[in-house]
């Protein structure tokens, strides 16, 4: 019987460093797959968040050599241009701009469509976005509107509308529709301001 125990002892012992050795061996095993994935996705290029001077250098010289076409509406077919009365057009929003560091002309997003200065959009002509100086001056772009024939001046975030000749912040406009749709329960269709909510 003690040589069953010594027998068993000596049999629990060696399950034990068999244990131990699994349990070294499967360590083992995780720490050469997290090195080889490690070594592997240092060899993998995840590319860099900011551009090296001569991939900004291309991408500056691709921005200057296409620009953005600009969108003219089509014109009349047939139809005598004189003879129609002038139609305004809808709501103009000024939703934003980006700048441009070379100079060349800024892109901005009217009624939500980007478009580059000096262009003409559904009957309205963009002008120049005018810099101001100063601590609290915003940047504002000029427009004109043929068919009236007036001349005005938004910054980003603002709306003008041709009928009846207003210019409004947008967040204003919002929050009037809010308040109709709270009052009516509908938003009111009859006027479109080209803000999509």
């Amino acid at each position: 019987m003690k040589l069953a125990f010594k027998n068993l002892a000596a049999l629990l012992l060696n399950l034990k460093n068999f244990t131990v050795l699994l349990l070294n061996i499967k360590n083992l095993t995780l720490v050469l797959i997290c090195l080889s994935s490690a070594q592997a996705a240092s060899n993998e290029d995840f590319g860099r968040l900011f551009s090296r001077p001569a991939e900004r250098a291309k991408l500056d010289s691709l921005r200057q050599n296409q620009a953005l076409k600009p969108l003219v509406p089509a014109e009349s077919q047939g139809e005598d241009i004189d003879a129609l009365p002038a139609v305004l057009p809808a709501p103009i929003t000024l939703q934003g701009y980006v700048k441009r560091s070379d100079g060349s002309k800024s892109t901005l997003w009217i009624n939500n469509q980007p478009v580059q200065e000096d262009t003409t959009i559904n009957d309205v002509e963009i002008g120049k976005l005018n810099q101001r100086l100063g601590t609290n001056a915003k940047d504002s772009l000029d427009i004109k509107i043929p068919a009236n024939g007036k001349r005005i001046r938004l910054k980003a975030g603002q709306m003008y509308e041709p009928e009846t000749n207003q210019i409004k912040e947008l967040r204003t406009v919002e929050k009037e529709k809010r308040l109709n749709l709270q009052e009516t329960g509908e938003i009111n269709s009859n006027h479109d301001d080209g803000i999509s909510e």
